[in-house]
């Protein structure tokens, strides 16, 4: 089928995690000053969020570079999977909007073109107005069109959701790590590197695209606790997605052997952080140094919601992971999709859900589910977490 391998992209490993990150908030610096043409350009990350049973919530990020051109356009490369076509889009510098054609080609499979449309979901028909991502400030672009991958090969057309709702953001750090794929004797090594999105707001941080996910370029969010007396941070285990055969793949602090160079257990076993990941954060130069973390499968039960995670194979072992950040740009305003401010607001409720749309009462430890805040402005914001 045409997007058999678009759809399969989003599950496929290299021996690694795979590419949908499951995140929660979306934040950035306050800050209203509309960017320039020339200013267009360099590392952002789209962070495309969909609509699971009724609760949309972050669902993947990927990084992708802008550069001006000379005709009022910038020129977009990286925007759905690595390998994918580069375009150009209209730059409105006394609104900061940027326009991209409806229909845009976005994939060359070679026996059929790929192209990305904003989507009538009622009627489900194409909408044939350009997709608008409007400046809201922040260095910050959103979109809240549903957007579409239509595939056509002669009169056979076939889609899959790009997303519920996108945000574009511009990266304000780098992330690093040193990894290892394989059995002692016999590992690969991978020493990357990669755009990052450092967020801070009080004592809660986020970096998104931490890691990458898969050879499409997709990324990893972590979210954490900062401690800014003695600079520490823990950060909560995620999921990086899952795979054909139905498990996840779940990435948590770790213990490991130096003489075989492979990680023992997850961290902090046998105590309520068991799972989490320790780091180091120096505020005043803007750098994170990350304990040794690992991906390992896990299955999930519905009938109890749980998590259930096997530290005796390995998918990964990142040894290493150091971020750095500009400090100027990281102290933040929260912001969720859909918009909303939640800085100092009077929370109403807070109700969870499973994964089916069910009720829940009273979670459990390292249950999958759906947090759902209301505030007493009515407005609500939805994430998906690992309770703990």
């Amino acid at each position: 089928e045409m997007l058999r391998s678009l759809v399969g992209s989003e599950m496929c490993i290299r021996d690694r995690a795979t590419t949908v990150a499951i995140a929660t908030s979306v934040c950035a610096q306050s800050t209203s000053d509309i960017p320039t043409l020339n200013e267009m350009k360099g590392d952002f990350l789209v962070l495309n969020s969909q609509e699971y049973d009724g609760v949309t919530s972050l669902a993947s990020m990927k990084p992708f570079t802008m550069s001006p051109n000379d005709d009022n356009t910038i020129s977009i490369d990286g925007f759905y999977m690595n390998g994918c076509l580069a375009f150009n889009a209209e730059y409105n510098e006394k609104t900061g909007s940027i326009s991209i054609p409806s229909g845009t080609p976005i994939f060359d499979m070679d026996t059929y073109m790929v192209y990305l449309y904003p989507w009538n979901s009622e009627t489900e028909e194409e909408i044939l107005r350009p997709i608008e991502y409007k400046y809201i400030g922040n260095n910050t672009w959103e979109c809240n069109t549903d957007l579409m991958l239509v595939a056509t090969q002669g009169d056979e057309k076939q889609t899959v959701t790009f997303s519920n709702g996108s945000r574009l953001v511009r990266c304000n750090g780098k992330s690093d790590n040193i990894s290892y794929v394989g059995a002692t004797g016999s590992q690969d090594e991978y020493i990357e590197s990669r755009p990052s999105y450092i967020t801070i707001n009080g004592n809660s941080i986020d970096v998104y695209n931490i890691l990458t996910a898969d050879q499409y370029g997709y990324g990893v969010h972590l979210s954490g606790t900062l401690n800014r007396e003695n600079g520490e941070v823990m950060f909560n285990y995620t999921l990086t997605g899952h795979a054909n055969d139905g498990t996840y793949r779940i990435l948590t602090g770790c213990e490991y052997d130096s003489e075989t160079n492979m990680p023992t257990g997850m961290s902090f076993a046998d105590t309520e952080n068991v799972g989490k990941i320790y780091a180091t954060i120096n505020m005043e130069k803007g750098e994170i140094a990350l304990n040794p973390m690992a991906i390992w499968p896990a299955e999930y039960d519905a009938t109890t919601g749980s998590l259930s995670v096997d530290d005796t194979q390995l998918y990964e072992f990142i040894k290493s992971v150091n971020v750095s950040y500009d400090i100027n740009s990281s102290e933040t305003t929260a912001i969720e999709k859909p918009a909303v401010n939640d800085a100092g607001k009077e929370v109403a409720k807070i109700e969870y859900y499973a994964v089916d749309g069910s009720k829940i009462s009273s979670p459990k430890d390292g249950t999958l589910v759906i947090k759902v805040t209301t505030y007493k402005d009515k407005a609500t914001k939805s994430e998906k977490i690992i309770f703990n």
